[in-house]
C-alpha cells in the first residue's frame, strides 16, 4: 500500500505529481543564488532565487532548452485546500476511503475522517511549494521563506522533478501506476533520490563534490535526516514519507558513483519495478497480474486491487514481529496481488483475496507460518479485532492464497491443492 499517491507525496512522498512536495529548510544545507525573475503565467514573477536555481539545475542535469516553469503563488490559507485537491485527484480512491482501506488491512489505526484531517495538517506543515507536472508550474506558498534566497536548494529539489518530467516524463508516469503501490513506491524513490542528489551537489562550491556525496551518504543511511513532527499521524505514513528519501537516495548515489549521471539517467528512464529490486538490483521478482485473483462475486463491488510489495510487507509484519525478523521474512517476497471488495447491499461488509508468491517453496512456507499468526491480529474487515476474521488458506508450490471473509470458495475444478482448514492463531 502506498501513501505516495499517490500519494500527494507531500513533503518528503510526492511518488509523482502528488508526492512532489517540498520540506522546510531542515533539508537545506546552504544558502544560494540571486538573480532576475522570469514572468509567470498571469504576470506573477518567480522568485529570483528560483530562477537562478532553475538555470543551475538545467545545466547540472543537461536539460535541453533549460527549465522555465511558470510560478503560481498561493496563500498559506489556501495550501490545505490545494493539497486536498491533489490527494483527491492522485489517490486511487477518495482519501477517506483509502484510509479506511489502510485501517482494515492493518497498516494504520484510527478513524479515517479524523486521520485525514491530521494528515492534511501534517502535510501542510511540511510544504513551501511543489512542482506540478500537469501544468508545468511551480506552486509556491506565498511566505517570506519561499522568497528567501536560502530556499534555493529546496527549489533545486523540486526543479529536479521538473527536469525529470521534461526528459523522462517520470512524474506523469508515476501517476499511471496507482494500481501498483509497490511499483509506484520504487519509482518514486528513484525520482526523490535524484532530486536529493541534485540538491546536495548544488549545495557546495565547485570542486567540493566529495563533501556533498558524503552528506548524501549520511542522509541515505538515515543519519541526520529530520523526522517531521507527526502528532496523531500513524507511523506508516511517516515511514512511507521518508522511504524515498533514504533508500531512493542510496540507490541513486550508488549509480552516480558507478557511472555518473548517465547511470542515474538509466534509472530515471527505467526505474526498478518493485521495492525488492530497488533494494537489491539482483532481484527480479516476477510480476503478478489480476488474473491471479478471483473474480468479484455477484452482489459485491471492487474497492481496491493493489500490490503490497516487499517494503510494505516488512512494515506490516514489523507490527507483530521483531524488526529484523520482519525484514528477513519480507525478503522471501517474490510478488503479490490483493483485491478488496465490499457488499453492495451492506457496505460495512468487506472481503479480501490476497495471493503471495515466495522466492522458494521454503520461503512460502515461512511466510505462511507467520501470516497465519499476523493476519488475525492485523486485518479487521468488519471492525472486530478480538477473535479475528475467518480465514481460508490455499497453498501450492511457492504460492500462497489467503481469503478473508470471501463469499465464494475456490471452484472445485481449480488446479490448486485442496483447501486447508482455517488456522487458529495461538
Amino acid at each position: 500500500m502506498s501513501t505516495q499517491y499517490s500519494r500527494t507525496h507531500s513533503a518528503p512522498r510526492g511518488r509523482d505529481g502528488g508526492r512532489r512536495v517540498l520540506v522546510r529548510a531542515a533539508w537545506c544545507l546552504a544558502a544560494a543564488l540571486v538573480a532576475g525573475a522570469w514572468p509567470a503565467a498571469g504576470g506573477t514573477p518567480c522568485p529570483a532565487a528560483l530562477v537562478d536555481t532553475a538555470r543551475a539545475v538545467a545545466q547540472l542535469r543537461a536539460v535541453p532548452g533549460g527549465l522555465s516553469p511558470a510560478c503560481r503563488m498561493i496563500s498559506p490559507t489556501m495550501l490545505r485546500a490545494e493539497l486536498d485537491r491533489k490527494l483527491r485527484r492522485d489517490l486511487p480512491l477518495p482519501p477517506e476511503k483509502y484510509l479506511q482501506v489502510l485501517v482494515r488491512l492493518g497498516f494504520a489505526t484510527g478513524d479515517p475522517q479524523v486521520m485525514y484531517g491530521r494528515l492534511l495538517d501534517f502535510y501542510t506543515g511540511q510544504v513551501l511549494g511543489f512542482y506540478e507536472p500537469f501544468t508545468d508550474e511551480m506552486v509556491l506558498v506565498d511566505t517570506p521563506a519561499a522568497r528567501d534566497a536560502q530556499a534555493s536548494l529546496l527549489w533545486a529539489h523540486e526543479l529536479a522533478h521538473a527536469a525529470q518530467e521534461k526528459r523522462f516524463s517520470l512524474p506523469s508516469r508515476l501517476l499511471a501506476v496507482r494500481s501498483n503501490s509497490d511499483r509506484q513506491r520504487a519509482a518514486s524513490a528513484i525520482a526523490e533520490g535524484d532530486a536529493m542528489l541534485v540538491m546536495l551537489l548544488l549545495s557546495v562550491p565547485p570542486g567540493e563534490e566529495p563533501a556533498a556525496l558524503a552528506a548524501a551518504q549520511r542522509m541515505a543511511s538515515g543519519t541526520g535526516v529530520p523526522i517531521p513532527a507527526a502528532a496523531g499521524v500513524p507511523e506508516f505514513f511517516v515511514a512511507d514519507l521518508l522511504f524515498p528519501y533514504t533508500r531512493g537516495l542510496q540507490t541513486v548515489l550508488d549509480a552516480y558513483r558507478a557511472g555518473g549521471w548517465a547511470a542515474v539517467d538509466r534509472l530515471l528512464a527505467s526505474p526498478p519495478e518493485s521495492t525488492a529490486a530497488l533494494r537489491d538490483p539482483r532481484r527480479r521478482p516476477r510480476p503478478m497480474g489480476d488474473e491471479q485473483l478471483p473474480v468479484t462475486p455477484a452482489g459485491w463491488a471492487e474497492v481496491l486491487t493493489d500490490t503490497v510489495g516487499e517494503w510494505a510487507l516488512q512494515f506490516w509484519l514489523g507490527q507483530t514481529l521483531p524488526k529484523e525478523e520482519a525484514a528477513r521474512l519480507a525478503r522471501e517476497w517474490d510478488g503479490d496481488r490483493l483485491k478488496l471488495v465490499e457488499n453492495t447491499a451492506d457496505p460495512g461488509r468487506w472481503a479480501l483475496a490476497w495471493v503471495i508468491r515466495g522466492r522458494t517453496v521454503a520461503g512460502r512456507r515461512a511466510l505462511e507460518r507467520v501470516l497465519q499468526r499476523a493476519v488475525p491480529r492485523l486485518i479487521a474487515l468488519d471492525g472486530e479485532e478480538a477473535d479475528g476474521p475467518p480465514l481460508v488458506w490455499v497453498a501450492g508450490g511457492s504460492t500462497l492464497e489467503l481469503r478473508v471473509r470471501w463469499p465464494v470458495a475456490p471452484a472445485a475444478t481449480s488446479p490448486r491443492p485442496p483447501l486447508r482448514a482455517p488456522v487458529i492463531p495461538p
